[in-house]
């Protein structure tokens, strides 16, 4: 089922495509082009609008106002048999009136019906996802750039498991690399011991490490560390696995706190000892996309020579360096290798060895974690019809090395299905998020995703009690909290720097999270009012149905399908919450301008106004991680 806009953009579709393949055949109108030229007008003018006669003015040499006139002429015997009752002309611009009162019993109708299923797609019914976030390194606990990754993938999880695509969330564990080799030979030779949550313990200790790689001794004691480590089968491979669990497992405490929970991880570990690394590098040979090089200064490794890829981006056509090195001359693999084989698996082109075992047996979210390992069942977590990358923008140039590979190995296909979802820097004016030099460690606290909720909380106690509003029980004033910092953080296109404002994220009032909480707990209060949880749609009156703030409320209402789909394609949790404000600005119009409980024979209509409303905010406010609340 379609939601009622998408259905009204259709029949204005239907109507532009037949009228220009009867009268003007010579212009070729592609659909995605007619779709495009539709968009919202001012409500004086209409409720769709259409642009295309400006194209068809240019390419027949007419006036775009009398190309208009001839369209509204030739399409008025089809209307009136749907949503779209009308149509005008502004200055060339056709504008669409709908019919309030079919639109408005449609919309109402499908909210009551669908419930906490509503403005839900099928569009990737049998498809699957494997959306891979946050990836923080093993050995230090998550700071605010850490937990904008996870809100996004956790975001886009969601829109995408609401479209109708099975979804993987999987966790990449990189304890490989060499910052976990740093945290290992802290743990194995300074002789601290855990003294507070084992990540942030953790996270200290790598920065006082950081500060000793001045000393040959120990940057060549970790380099050696960090070869055995790779190799596996040794004590330092048992005990930087052993370290690596015990910080992911208080990472997931963090997680777990925001409401972002995960499939499966994936451990670079087990990548490499089950042999997938080895294939992925002998199938990149064969296919002409890695090479060893004998000379210079790359001599005994393997590499990605980038002059092959020319051609294919224009960031290629003049690269900083001759090539990628995937294998160092020391026989380790460098992170491109690993990514490589990793996304080979996950796009099915190879077939891994992996074994899983539960991780979690029960997360809050009431479904089992599961983990690579040594043994364990066999699970099709791979296979992926797309695989989608959450990292932040300064990895633009490892991703698109990545996606060109395939290019090279001919399977352009996989190349496109291969999505990097990129970040910009998000940041707090108090604090630094660098973990190497430990600008996260604040003298009184530290800058930490959970230092950040505990400090939401209690703010968000204090800003209620200073705008004379109530949160209600300490999980209220959490859910609260949670709500402010997932909206305050996923408002913004991913790809634009973000400063973190607490006055912005915690009011009550304008573009934020707990407003759009209150509107909801608002609507709740009117229904207690009025002692009503529900309607029937077959016995509302709508013959009280206006060209109001109602029937404007009731207009975005029915946006609901056509928003998630948009935001899904994209990859975009802005793009939700920025109907979460429309919805919200909309309510708020329509309860301060309209009377409800007490209307007499409008009543009912009114309430099924509410109840839709608060079905609607309440299902698009989950998608980004939000748990709305009855009381504020």
């Amino acid at each position: 089922m379609s939601c009622s806009y998408k259905v009204a953009k259709d029949e204005l579709y239907a109507l532009i495509d037949k009228w220009v393949r009867d009268s003007y055949p010579q212009v070729q109108l592609r659909k995605e082009e007619i779709y495009a030229s539709i968009s919202i007008p001012k409500t004086e003018f209409g409720d769709l609008s259409s642009s295309v006669c400006m194209r068809i003015a240019k390419a027949s040499g007419k006036k775009p106002y009398d190309v208009a006139n001839e369209m509204i002429d030739q399409t008025r015997k089809g209307l009136g048999k749907g949503y779209i009752k009308e149509l005008g002309n502004a200055n060339g611009y056709i504008n669409a009136s709908f019919d309030e009162k079919r639109y408005v019993k449609d919309t109402l109708k499908e909210v009551i019906e669908l419930g906490d299923k509503y403005g839900f797609s099928t569009v990737g019914s049998g498809k699957k996802a494997m959306v891979e976030y946050p990836s923080v390194n093993p050995n230090k606990a998550w700071h605010i750039g850490h937990l904008l990754n996870a809100l996004i993938g956790d975001s886009i999880s969601n829109m995408l498991s609401a479209c109708g695509y099975s979804v993987n969330r999987e966790d990449y564990i990189d304890d490989l690399g060499i910052q976990v080799a740093e945290s290992l030979w802290g743990y194995l030779n300074l002789g601290n011991k855990p003294d507070k949550k084992f990540d942030t313990w953790l996270g200290e200790q790598y920065v006082t490490v950081n500060r000793m790689l001045s000393d040959e001794k120990v940057k060549k004691e970790i380099d050696a560390l960090m070869k055995r480590m790779e190799e596996g089968k040794s004590a330092e491979a048992d005990n930087g696995r052993k370290l690596a669990e015990d910080c992911v497992k208080a990472q997931f405490e963090t997680a777990s706190a925001y409401g972002i929970y995960h499939d499966v991880m994936m451990w670079e570990s087990d990548i490499v000892r089950t042999g997938m690394l080895e294939q992925a590098m002998k199938i990149a040979v064969e296919k002409g996309a890695a090479v060893k090089a004998d000379e210079g200064k790359y001599s005994g490794c393997m590499v990605v020579d980038l002059k092959m890829l020319k051609g294919i981006s224009k960031e290629f056509d003049n690269p900083n360096e001759e090539s990628k090195v995937l294998i160092r001359s020391n026989g380790t693999a460098t992170y491109l290798a690993k990514d490589l084989a990793f996304h080979m698996w996950k796009l099915g082109l190879l077939k891994g060895s992996f074994r899983y075992h539960m991780f979690a047996e029960i997360q809050e979210d009431g479904k089992p974690l599961y983990s690579t390992g040594i043994s364990g069942e066999s699970i099709e977590f791979g296979g992926a019809d797309i695989a989608i990358n959450v990292i932040g923008s300064a990895q633009r140039y490892p991703q698109l090395i990545l996606k060109s590979m395939f290019s090279i190995m001919g399977r352009q296909d996989l190349a496109e299905r291969l999505v990097h979802v990129a970040y910009g820097e998000i940041s707090l004016k108090e604090g630094s998020l660098s973990g190497r030099s430990g600008g996260w460690m604040g003298k009184d606290h530290t800058y930490t995703a959970d230092s950040l909720l505990e400090d939401a909380r209690d703010r968000v106690v204090k800003k209620a009690e200073e705008s004379k509003k109530k949160v209600g029980t300490a999980d209220e004033a959490m859910a609260v909290a949670i709500g402010a910092i997932r909206f305050a953080f996923l408002r913004t296109n991913p790809e634009k720097k973000i400063i973190f404002e607490w006055d912005k994220a915690l009011s009550f009032e304008g573009s934020s999270g707990p407003y759009c909480m209150y509107m909801y707990a608002r609507a709740n209060s009117i229904l207690e009012k009025a002692m009503a949880k529900k309607v029937e749609p077959d016995k509302i009156d709508f013959g009280h149905v206006e060209r109001g703030y109602d029937f404007e409320l009731v207009k975005s209402i029915g946006k609901a399908q056509e928003v998630l789909e948009k935001a899904a394609s994209e990859y975009r949790p802005d793009i939700i919450a920025e109907y979460l404000m429309e919805l919200s600005s909309g309510f708020s119009k329509f309860y301060e301008n309209t009377k409800v409980v007490g209307s007499g024979e409008a009543e009912q209509y009114r309430i099924a106004i509410v109840i839709s409303f608060m079905q609607a905010i309440g299902n698009f406010m989950r998608l980004l991680g939000m748990n709305p609340v009855a009381k504020m």
